[in-house]
């Protein structure tokens, strides 16, 4: 009787045991939030991981988000560095989606200052492409948050970036993704700036008035002040047969016409390239 009390008590014990490994892997497995340089704190980050999760759920498209310390990472451009890391987690311990983006960002010095780096693979390398970047990085406050170099500001910014991922899925869903040719509708202005607004451009037009009157009333003053002594010689008292210039010295000073540069956005990549057979998308900078 005792034997068989004792071993049931191992078989449930064993039960336990492999049912806690199970979840543990399957745990790992969805994480998606690898905070390596504690950027975020507990809470943040089960936030992030949360929202990871409904956008894979409702949209089928992965998502990403990395943070290290590595001053010194030795790679060729952090372009190649993010195409090998997605690359592996697609095959490897945690089943990256194969559509899908990573939000990259190394913190690089002892104030927090970091780069950080957009990489879409394979239908995420379309939706999350050069306009999602520079819409992102331009348009909203995701830089600007992640300049501030505190936790708490690095989860608004990627809370900002993950706000982004959900819109541009929503327009991809209908069939027609934003694009340079289908950009993404400019905010209503609030009343307070257009009152703003408003009272700026009257001032301006009241100041371009205001000098535009002052010329008109100096052009009707027809007693004009002479300046030259040649104003006041009679035309037909003085007749000149030949005149010559003479210059004993000369300076010619060249200066080149400036040639038009390309605009950067700050981030260096930013095409769809080929890598370890995904496609990928590529863009970020330094905050």
């Amino acid at each position: 009787m005792k034997k068989r009390v004792l071993v049931i008590l191992l078989c449930l014990i064993t039960a336990v045991l492999m049912t806690s490994w199970v979840s543990a892997d399957e745990s790992d497995a969805n994480c998606r939030v690898f905070d390596e340089a504690n950027r975020l704190n507990d809470s943040d980050e089960s936030k992030l991981q949360e929202r990871i999760e409904a956008i894979r759920e409702k949209y089928g498209m992965d998502v990403v988000i990395r943070i290290i310390n590595m001053p010194d990472l030795a790679y060729e451009s952090l372009e190649a560095y993010t195409d090998d890391y997605y690359n592996i987690g697609i095959t490897g311990k945690y089943r990256f989606g194969q559509d899908g983006l990573l939000i990259f960002m190394n913190i690089v010095a002892d104030d927090g200052s970091l780069d950080y780096w957009f990489n879409g693979c394979d239908k995420g390398a379309e939706i999350f492409d050069t306009y999602f970047i520079e819409y992102v990085k331009e348009r909203t406050n995701f830089v600007s948050e992640l300049r501030k170099h505190t936790n708490e500001d690095s989860y608004k910014a990627l809370d900002i970036a993950l706000d982004n991922v959900e819109k541009f899925l929503e327009q991809a869903a209908t069939g027609e993704p934003y694009s340079y040719n289908n950009p993404v509708p400019k905010e209503p202005m609030s009343k307070l700036k257009f009152v703003i607004l408003s009272a700026i451009e009257a001032g301006i037009a009241l100041l371009f008035g205001k000098g535009y009157a002052s010329r008109l009333r100096a052009s009707m003053n027809t007693a004009v002040k002479r300046t030259e002594a040649t104003e006041y010689i009679d035309k037909d008292s003085f007749c000149l047969t030949n005149s010559s210039d003479m210059f004993l010295y000369s300076n010619v000073t060249r200066t080149p016409i400036p040639t038009e540069t390309s605009r950067s956005s700050g981030g260096g990549g930013s095409s769809i390239h080929m890598s370890g057979g995904h496609y990928h998308s590529g863009g970020g900078g330094h905050a």
